[in-house]
């Protein structure tokens, strides 16, 4: 009996949990700190954890999918958040976000038979150039392919193991001069909240499926660039070899 309790306690214990933090990722010129997934629809973990290389973040999905048939719906909804910080003599000028899945809409029925891939960014700027500002609040969508908001439908896009992929492209040195904050190469630290959703819609006869796969998973690739003082003692490197090879020459 109290072996049966204790796993009793254990199986609820684990449907309890809705969030997991995988802890710090340092790359070559960034690092990732606290990354954390959470959802408030399906026990974590959807994305899994993350493997680092060179400066990119990459998840491999197990499970993250919607699925629907005879008239229901499902929702699965999950949530990254994580903070970003240049390396010493680094910037981030940039952000890359990429993901891909499959979908599948099948059986009898009409537009109502649809699956919805969605992912909303929310981008706090903490610092810039290594001084702390007041943060400065963005957000973006991603756009998807082969329809570019993400929503497809059995009368169009009827098939089984359809490829989906999403990107987005994120230029924070824009940014930040469209909101009037100077800068030498741009944001040094920042915070990241990502939204990503999965929604299948089914009918009487009819199957709705949509998945992100572990094939691909979520990648996010930071672009980072010397600072001008990096740069100059490099420069200044170079001069004094060129010095020091004219002097030998004489």
């Amino acid at each position: 009996m109290l072996a049966l309790v204790g796993v009793a306690l254990t199986s609820a214990t684990a449907l309890a949990t809705t969030s997991i933090n995988y802890g710090t990722f340092t790359g070559t010129s960034v690092s990732y700190h606290d990354v954390t997934e959470s959802s408030g629809t399906d026990t974590v973990p959807l994305f899994g954890a993350p493997t680092i290389s060179v400066n990119t973040l990459d998840f491999n999905p197990r499970g993250f999918s919607a699925y629907s048939t005879g008239g229901g719906v499902d929702l699965t909804d999950g949530q990254l958040n994580f903070v970003i910080k240049a390396g010493a003599g680094y910037a981030i000028p940039s952000l890359q976000f990429s993901e891909a899945g499959d979908f599948t809409l099948a059986g009898l029925g009409t537009g109502n038979t649809k699956v919805t891939v969605a992912s909303a960014f929310f981008i706090d700027v903490l610092k810039v150039d290594g001084l702390a500002i007041n943060p400065l609040s963005l957000s973006a969508n991603m756009t998807y392919s082969p329809n570019l908001n993400g929503q497809f439908n059995l009368s169009t896009d009827a098939g089984v193991g359809t490829i989906w992929n999403g990107a987005l492209n994120f230029n924070l040195n824009s940014a930040l001069a469209a909101n009037g904050i100077s800068f030498l190469n741009g944001a040094t630290e920042i915070r990241v909240n990502l939204d990503n959703t999965l929604l299948a819609t089914s009918e009487t006869g009819s199957v709705a499926y949509i998945a992100k796969k572990d094939f691909k998973g979520f990648a996010i690739t930071v672009a980072s660039v010397p600072e001008p003082s990096v740069m100059a003692l490099g420069l200044l490197g170079v001069a004094a070899l060129g010095l020091r090879a004219r002097s030998a020459r004489r």
